[in-house]
């Protein structure tokens, strides 16, 4: 399990943690599980068609950043409405595309009083070459407040981009 820390600039209201568990399977893929502690004044996105989308940070999200070597990396969208979206960067926010992804993601979610849970998996073919990786959320609480939550922070604002975050070893199974 790996306890996410919120950025000092950026700090919640009530939310108490996010944590993040991670398991890999036998086949390449990786299964991410979410939990959000104090989460009564979280706002969730309404529930959607579960399709790619864009912009899905702008209010709670959940994120991983995957390197991929020589400056290169993905992001990875998790929207607690359904939607999702990868990204390829060829350098530090140089986006060059979209990750394939050869089906649609299954982004699930549960909401309790104080605990919001969300979870996905990720196919083996969308974390070929991961090397590193950074797990992340974007927290809205009521009335428009975010706190933005990080295995590391490296700059005095919030950036899950900077590669200094990507700190996680990615040992995933290798498939042939």
């Amino acid at each position: 399990m790996h306890r996410l820390i919120a950025h000092p600039a950026a700090l919640p209201r009530r939310v108490k943690g996010v944590q993040v568990r991670l398991r890999h399977f036998s086949n390449g893929d990786l299964f991410l599980r979410w939990r959000i502690d104090g989460a009564q004044d979280v706002c969730l996105p309404e529930e959607s068609l579960k399709v790619r989308g864009d912009d899905l940070w702008h209010t709670t999200c959940f994120e991983m950043f995957l390197d991929c070597a020589n400056g290169t990396y993905r992001e990875f969208n998790f929207s607690p409405s359904g939607q999702w979206a990868a990204y390829e960067f060829s350098d530090y926010r140089k986006r060059v595309g979209n990750t394939e992804i050869r089906h649609d993601l299954t982004v699930e979610v549960q909401r309790g009083e104080t605990i919001i849970a969300g979870a996905v998996r990720v196919p083996a073919h969308a974390l070929k070459d991961g090397r590193a990786a950074s797990l992340c959320a974007v927290i809205e609480e009521s009335g428009d407040h975010k706190s933005y939550w990080s295995n590391l922070h490296g700059k005095d604002h919030p950036d899950f981009h900077d590669p200094a975050c990507h700190v996680l070893d990615f040992a995933a199974p290798r498939v042939s």
